[in-house]
């Protein structure tokens, strides 16, 4: 093959160089910036966030907790701390407070867990954590007897055999504990008072019996023959604890004899509740009432003084409720001031668990949002912060007047419950101030869903 010598020309290859360059140039594209389309306003927002975001990695709770240092000296002022979910399936959500809750526990000494479900179930998983005889051969076990499908995840299962681990080998007053904060089911309460009266008091088993039945025979609902006469009865009950308190203490101990008690006291709770109408506003109120009611029970009564709450973000924060009515949180920090702190999640993009309450069928499913398509949200405003995971201590009020407004306004933030309807996310809106609503909030920019046992 004839080869041209001025192809070995320094000016030749010059040519190929420069040409070989132009090509390279021409390949290359720039990557869309984050903040194009946002305001003035809006940029300068980002741009203070961007100074006092406090990065992390992940949520996985298995992770050096060294990223949560900076928040030591708020939580330092607690006693009480409620950990929020921007939803109820999101695998992020549900590990970060397990996270939070393993780090409370181990750097500022906390001792229990109060979770939002049934008082009288969780008082079994507690026996279970302790190491103590039930029906439960594993932790996922103990995660599929919470009823309700938020809590019947592998994320639920994990945290409780982390609290079961850590309870390993320690003495009684060493091990931290599982309770539950709701009233939204009776029949779990019913054996731990009919165990306590048949030690205490065999001859009034039957009477209680005999409330089993007539709530057995209502189905629970309001509306039948026997749920007036069950009604009637619960109060008796109760003031049976009451008139007998020193005689059944010696008898049974004061610990077991304040739970049987107040499983009686949630039955009272459950009954108003259902009477209300699950289905009004009023219930909803009753519900909010009741749980503050349980946490300060525990707080006060139990002596627990080292907190944790794990609940929705709408029950948690220091917000109305999706009524109008004050929410749990805002009931808390009524009562308990800055002894109870507020964390809250939130995420712009991300699929998560739900019911799909766009179907007639309501069929539990993996489903998603981009807050692209809400961009007046909140969740918007925080994605566009330069770390993708990142906390935001609410207590300290920013230097920046731009991001100290915005955080004081009434911007919507996402909240999604139980079910979500995808055709119509504005539904899913709530105008929260993010100051004053939460102490400190910690932010994904993409989730993903919460795995179902």
């Amino acid at each position: 093959m004839h080869l041209d010598k001025a192809m070995f020309s320094p000016t030749y290859r010059l040519f190929c160089l420069l040409g070989l360059s132009l090509l390279i140039a021409s390949c290359k594209h720039t990557d869309p910036d984050p903040n194009q389309g946002l305001s003035t306003s809006q940029l300068a927002v980002v741009q203070a966030l961007n100074q006092v975001a406090l990065p992390i990695q992940d949520a996985d709770p298995t992770r050096s907790f060294a990223d949560l240092s900076p928040l030591d000296s708020v939580l330092a002022k607690a006693q009480v701390i409620g950990l929020g979910e921007g939803t109820h399936g999101t695998h992020e959500f549900f590990q970060m407070k397990d996270r939070l809750f393993r780090y409370i526990v181990q750097h500022q000494s906390y001792q229990a867990l109060g979770f939002e479900a049934d008082f009288g179930l969780c008082l079994t998983i507690n026996r279970f954590i302790h190491g103590e005889s039930t029906s439960f051969g594993w932790t996922t076990d103990a995660a599929r007897s919470l009823r309700l499908w938020p809590w019947q995840v592998t994320e639920v299962s994990d945290l409780l055999q982390w609290m079961k681990d850590y309870n390993t080998g320690k003495v009684a007053d060493q091990k931290i504990s599982f309770y539950g904060f709701d009233c939204q089911s009776a029949d779990d309460n019913f054996p731990i008072v009919s165990e306590f009266l048949s030690t205490v008091d065999p001859a009034s088993v039957a009477s209680m019996d005999s409330i089993v039945n007539l709530y057995s025979l209502s189905g629970g609902s309001s509306t039948h023959a026997a749920w007036q006469q069950y009604s009637q009865r619960l109060p008796t009950l109760y003031n049976l604890f009451v008139n007998h308190e020193a005689q059944w203490i010696a008898a049974g101990g004061q610990q077991a004899y304040q739970l049987a008690r107040h499983a009686v006291r949630v039955l009272i709770q459950n009954q108003d509740v259902i009477s209300s109408n699950q289905a009004t506003c009023l219930s909803y109120s009753k519900r909010e009432q009741y749980m503050a009611e349980n946490i300060q029970w525990l707080y006060q009564t139990l002596g627990i003084h080292k907190l944790g709450l794990w609940a929705h973000s709408g029950h948690v924060a220091n917000v109305p409720s999706s009524c109008g009515s004050a929410s749990m949180g805002y009931l808390l920090k009524q009562q308990l001031g800055s002894k109870y702190l507020i964390v809250g999640t939130s995420f712009s993009n991300g699929t998560f668990t739900a019911i799909d309450a766009s179907k007639t069928n309501l069929p539990l499913s993996s489903l998603s949002i981009q807050s692209e398509s809400i961009k007046s949200t909140s969740n918007y405003l925080l994605g566009k912060v330069q770390y993708p995971n990142f906390m935001l201590n609410l207590t300290q009020s920013p230097a920046d007047s731009s991001l100290r407004n915005w955080l004081r306004g009434t911007q919507p933030l996402l909240l999604i419950g139980a079910g979500y309807d995808g055709s119509n996310p504005q539904k899913y809106l709530y105008n929260y101030p993010l100051t004053g609503s939460f102490d400190v909030l910690i932010h994904f920019r993409d989730t993903t869903p919460t795995h179902i046992l």
